[in-house]
């Protein structure tokens, strides 16, 4: 069950990584990423993910920019997991990185709810439960419920199986792509499709240009 969770965890920051590059913002892995990590470990947390994005237009040659630091965690019970306390929600996280999202990915929303949640952590009151709000619901993320539901059909489609009889392989071979680790198991024939749904959304993240942008016009949707 270990492998299981920890490669629907990597899966996770995946599709989180494919949501933020559709919503048209800069992506950079931090957390195992070698270079960026060896110029940011220096005892403090570091978060999966920073994201930014202009703001406005260039004037004399300066912009303005929303950078934001994010944080991915799958979870099956999100209530129990909202009751313990995390590192990213400790006070000390949240003063080393001031604009700090935990994203919480489930298969199991509540009747209504996203399987994409997210919690602010830098505004959390000290000692407070935490809440979450669906990602597209976010004040100031600009990320459309279009672009989340989307995603959303991955989550639902592809977790409840990694695992099971039919879906067995898909875990060891997305475990070996997203650089978890999960015992070898015969093929599934559903394999193959759900590799390629998933390349379809999340792109190469190598490549930013491999990933299509949403069409943007008015207010979100």
């Amino acid at each position: 069950m270990d492998d299981i969770n920890l490669l629907k965890g990597r899966m996770s920051e995946a599709l989180v990584e494919g949501i933020f590059k559709r919503a048209q913002y800069m992506v950079a892995r931090v957390a195992r990423e070698t270079q960026v990590s060896a110029l940011m470990r220096t005892g403090q947390s570091v978060p999966d993910f920073v994201v930014w994005k202009a703001l406005d237009e260039p004037s004399l040659g300066h912009r303005s920019y929303l950078l934001l630091a994010i944080e991915v965690k799958y979870c099956a019970n999100l209530d129990d997991y909202l009751r313990r306390d995390t590192p990213a929600r400790s006070p000390e996280v949240a003063l080393q990185w001031p604009e700090l999202y935990e994203i919480v990915v489930t298969d199991r929303p509540e009747i209504g709810r996203s399987c994409f949640q997210a919690v602010h952590v830098s505004i959390l009151p000290p000692g407070a439960p935490p809440s979450t709000l669906d990602l597209h619901l976010v004040p100031g993320l600009d990320i459309y419920r279009r672009t989340v539901e989307e995603y959303e059909g991955l989550v639902r489609e592809v977790f409840p199986i990694i695992g099971s009889r039919n879906g067995g392989s898909a875990s060891g071979d997305w475990a070996r792509r997203l650089g978890g680790r999960a015992p070898a198991r015969r093929p599934a024939r559903g394999d193959a499709r759900i590799r390629a749904r998933i390349q379809h959304r999340v792109g190469d993240h190598g490549d930013r240009s491999s990933t299509p942008h949403e069409h943007r016009q008015g207010v979100s949707e």
